[in-house]
Parts: structure tokens; C-alpha cells; sequence
């Protein structure tokens, strides 16, 4: 049991004082994983937006009726676009609210 109270007491009264603590790496880090999760969003947001024009642009240049891609009601068409759509827009919302988040954060900071 004194074993114990000296190695408790060398522990608090140690020499060696604690490394300080480097804050800006902290920062940095967390910098590098927004910036990363940012280019990740805008990618997959660009390969939404350029496949939301796949649908719009068949139900646009097919008339009523026809063979292949054409058989299928317009209506479809426009639905897939409307979903594909508003993926688009969910994505670029959270885009800018994710980004306004980190700002907030990083002055407060």
C-alpha cells in the first residue's frame, strides 16, 4: 500500500512537465476531413445532376409513342427526373448549411 501512495506521489509531482497541447493541428485536421467531405459531396452532386438529364432529355425529345426508350409514358420519365432533381438540391442544401456549420464553428473556435 506505501508503493502505491509514493508512485501516486511521484506521478503528481513530477518534473517532466506535461507537452503542450498543439490546438492548430487539431484545427487543421478537422479542416482537411471538411474540405474532404466537401469535394466528396460535389462529386457525387455533379454525377447527380449530369444523370438528372437523362431522363428529362428523353421525355422531352420522344413524342407519345414510339419504340425502345420511347415506349415508356412521359410521365415516368418526368418522375425519375423530379426524384433525381431533388436529390440535386438536397445536396447542394447540404452543402451550404454544412459549410455555414463549419464556419460558425471555426470562429466560436
Amino acid at each position: 500500500m506505501t508503493s502505491k501512495r509514493r508512485k501516486r506521489e511521484r506521478r503528481r509531482t513530477s518534473d517532466h512537465p506535461m507537452p503542450p497541447r498543439a490546438p492548430r493541428v487539431k484545427t487543421d485536421r478537422r479542416r482537411a476531413d471538411f474540405e474532404a467531405s466537401q469535394a466528396r459531396i460535389r462529386r457525387v452532386r455533379s454525377l447527380v445532376g449530369v444523370l438528372g438529364f437523362i431522363p428529362l432529355g428523353i421525355s422531352l425529345f420522344c413524342g407519345s409513342g414510339g419504340s425502345g426508350p420511347c415506349g415508356i409514358p412521359r410521365e415516368i420519365y418526368l418522375g425519375l427526373w423530379a426524384a433525381i432533381f431533388g436529390t440535386f438540391l438536397g445536396l447542394t442544401v447540404r452543402l451550404w448549411r454544412e459549410r455555414r456549420a463549419f464556419e460558425r464553428e471555426m470562429s466560436a473556435a
